[in-house]
């Protein structure tokens, strides 16, 4: 009898060690499907990631030959007026123009630097209005007015007794000197959108020049926060000339209708010779975006007919600049190549 339940004890010890080898198993396999699936996973973001960057690559460099044929169109313009304003038709505040290949699209915009607030000729108001417009607190925002004008005040020129000049700003980026101004509200800063995605709140760069070389600002190619930052105006009335430009250049005869009083020797519908170029281009059926943007100047005695003031090669555009939506209704042929 007692060799009977020693057997069953045995046989019971067996099934049970099975049973652990199994379970030991199923787990060692769980484990390896985990592995797997992550090894997956990592080679497949990898993949995604090195196709995005070879995707921005060509992007870039085919923005760039979008601002090349742009600058050459502009330098030597077509004779006939009406053709020539046809290639950049006119749109919510800039000129469009669009080139094209099999594999590549480039969108480009042209906004006349005039549309900008001349940071050597801003006047206090003016400059607090559009601070204000842009969420900055009291205590910074009566900082870096002071601290601006203060930095703009006329000076002892070295070697002479009697003239004084004005230490004029050479670049939007000089502004980083100023007390108060931080890198965030120069350039801006990522927002979160609805949905999960990624919006961007513009900085001052998108505002302010110091290539217009005019207190002047054309209402044609401005911000509606330059428009309402400047004396007397409101949102309500920057809103309107940004539905007036919709679709149609505004004239001078315009400007007195939409602009308050105190604006109207502070404002222009012509445009001058100095305009940015905003290029965006990617391949067809890539999310992949790259933008590059370059603030040139025309000069008929300059090699290729311009000179460049400034490029930049990593530039993060609003929405309207990149956005075709707003042009959807425009003849762009642009250049198939």
């Amino acid at each position: 009898m007692s060799n009977c339940y020693q057997t069953i004890s045995e046989e019971n010890a067996k099934k049970e060690n099975k049973g652990i080898i199994l379970i030991t198993l199923l787990w060692v396999l769980v484990g390896l499907s985990l592995l797997a699936f992550n090894l997956a996973a990592t080679v497949t973001m990898e993949a995604d990631l090195s196709r995005s960057v070879g995707d921005a690559e060509q992007a870039y460099f085919y923005a760039r030959g979008g601002i090349e044929a742009v600058l050459y169109l502009i330098a030597y313009p077509d004779k006939d007026i009406k053709k020539q304003e046809a290639l950049f038709p006119f749109a919510n505040g800039q000129n469009h123009y669009l080139m094209s290949n099999e594999k590549m699209m480039c969108h480009l915009t042209l906004q006349d630097e005039t549309g900008k607030l001349d940071l050597n000729f801003i006047e206090e108001e003016t400059l607090e209005r559009l601070l204000l417009g842009l969420g900055v607190a009291e205590s910074p925002k009566a900082l870096i007015i002071e601290s601006l004008l203060k930095r703009r005040k006329p000076s002892q020129e070295v070697g002479s007794l009697n003239s004084k000049q004005i230490k004029r700003f050479r670049s939007v980026e000089e502004l980083l000197s100023i007390n108060g101004v931080s890198r965030e509200l120069i350039y801006g800063v990522p927002k979160k959108l609805k949905e999960d995605k990624v919006g961007f709140q513009p900085g001052l760069i998108k505002f302010l020049t110091v290539y217009s070389g005019s207190p002047q600002v054309n209402i044609n190619y401005a911000a509606p926060q330059v428009l309402a930052a400047l004396p007397g105006m409101t949102e309500g009335r920057a809103q309107q000339i940004v539905q007036a430009r919709k679709k149609e250049v505004l004239m001078a005869e315009d400007v007195t209708a939409l602009v308050s009083s105190e604006a109207l020797s502070l404002t222009r519908t012509k445009s001058s010779k100095t305009y940015s170029i905003i290029a965006t281009a990617w391949l067809r059926g890539s999310s992949t975006r790259r933008s590059i943007k370059v603030v040139a100047r025309s000069h008929t005695s300059a090699k290729g007919g311009h000179r460049r003031l400034v490029w930049y090669d990593e530039y993060w555009p609003s929405e309207a600049e990149t956005s075709l939506a707003s042009v959807s209704e425009l003849k762009l042929t642009g250049l198939q190549r």
